[in-house]
């Protein structure tokens, strides 16, 4: 009997070393990924348990496997490892609701919980693992004393114990928060928002992907709303835009300075998909006025930074030297070469500056921070989308009428 439970604490010890070196993996990874330290993992202390079980794992398979090739080995260890992150991943989003990482975007991947490269980068692990790391933890494992090895087995589970319902607690925490955040994002502050995401920062960074799923979430909740808003009045807006003369003087005073700035208005003499770049940013300007003036945010931040959002004096299609270089994408660039020219030519808010910096988003990593961002981000690529199939139907036309 007390074979047994010294051998239990023995791989517990194991599983305790094993689960602080995936947490060492892991915080190196995610810090030099981020730029910044990240305590990586879902438990606080610097212990990540599926790196521990997918070590007792691969032991097992190793010793039931040890007479084979070392091709079918390495399979079966990244498939076995495959096996245990898709379980992982499916049991947290079943039970906690949330997404903790997504391979959607990674080729052959099983519900975005796991793919082919990340099975080849574990079997590559599992091979340096058994065949250096274990070895030499075993080797050294066995001079430790056995009373010592008990303590520290008893003193890990306890602790293990206390860190796990915590994190629990936590993530549940983070859950409710993100839940409130969903629902009443258009009603906070922006202020309050900050606080609520500043309070899930430690998950968040610990799991990238969980911003993109936050903030695809509060992406939707704007656009529901908007679309309700489009509904009644949408008919209306149109007609305004076609005919250029919106009704609210409120809407010219706000942007009146840059619409008669002489730099600004060389916008007319580049084209944009059926009309000129001055044209689409007055109608995405005055289209995100009206929805912001509805939802009760601020419209005029939101009418002047949707002005300046494509202040770029360039052709987007044939585009070069000095303004772009042809092997540079425009669409990830050009956010930044009008918050350039807008900062130049007129004095610009934050709010302003981020609808500039972040309307190309998600194409632009980082998210918008404000809702006026948002909801500009949502109007550009509405109307953009218009003016494409509008074109769209005009050419084909033309094509008719010849034929």
């Amino acid at each position: 009997m007390a074979n047994i439970s010294i051998n239990i604490f023995y791989y517990v010890a194991l599983f305790a070393i094993y689960s602080f070196m995936g947490w060492i993996i892991e915080v190196i990874y995610r810090s030099i990924t981020q730029r910044k330290f990240v305590n990586a993992g879902f438990l606080f202390g610097p212990f990540i348990p599926i790196y521990g079980f997918g070590a007792l794992f691969i032991i097992l398979l190793q010793y039931i496997f040890h007479g084979w090739y070392l091709v079918p080995r390495l399979i079966i260890f990244g498939l076995a490892l495959t096996v245990i992150e898709y379980m992982v991943g499916y049991f947290s989003e079943k039970i906690f609701k949330l997404t903790l990482w997504d391979y959607s975007e990674y080729k052959f991947n099983l519900h975005g919980r796991v793919s082919l490269l990340f099975s080849i980068i574990w079997a590559a692990l599992a091979f340096i693992f058994i065949t250096f790391i274990h070895p030499v933890v075993l080797q050294n494992a066995t001079f430790l004393n056995g009373a010592y090895l008990q303590t520290a087995a008893i003193a890990f589970i306890i602790y293990y114990a206390v860190d796990y319902a915590y994190s629990v607690a936590s993530i549940t925490e983070f859950r409710q928060k993100i839940a409130y955040l969903y629902t009443e994002y258009l009603s906070l502050s922006n202020v309050e928002t900050e606080k609520i995401l500043d309070s899930l920062q430690r998950l968040r960074y610990a799991f990238p992907d969980l911003n993109r799923y936050i903030n695809s979430k509060i992406s939707n909740n704007i656009k529901n709303r908007i679309n309700t808003f489009l509904k009644s009045i949408q008919d209306k807006i149109i007609i305004e835009m076609n005919g250029r003369k919106p009704f609210e003087d409120e809407y010219y005073e706000a942007i009146q300075d840059i619409c008669e700035h002489e730099e600004f208005l060389k916008l007319k003499e580049y084209f944009h998909h059926n009309s000129s770049i001055y044209e689409h940013v007055q109608d995405v300007a005055y289209f995100s006025y009206r929805i912001c003036k509805f939802l009760k945010l601020d419209y005029r931040s939101a009418a002047r930074g949707a002005l300046l959002h494509d202040f770029f004096l360039y052709d987007w299609r044939n585009h070069d030297v000095p303004d772009l270089h042809r092997k540079k994408f425009h669409g990830i660039e050009h956010p930044m070469i009008a918050l350039a020219n807008a900062k130049k030519y007129f004095s610009i808010n934050e709010i302003e500056e981020d609808i500039i910096k972040k309307h190309m988003w998600p194409l632009t990593l980082i998210p918008p921070k404000y809702k006026e961002s948002f909801i500009i981000s949502f109007a550009d690529k509405y109307l953009s989308s218009k003016e494409f199939i509008n074109e769209f139907k005009k050419r084909r036309n033309q094509r008719l009428d010849i034929s």
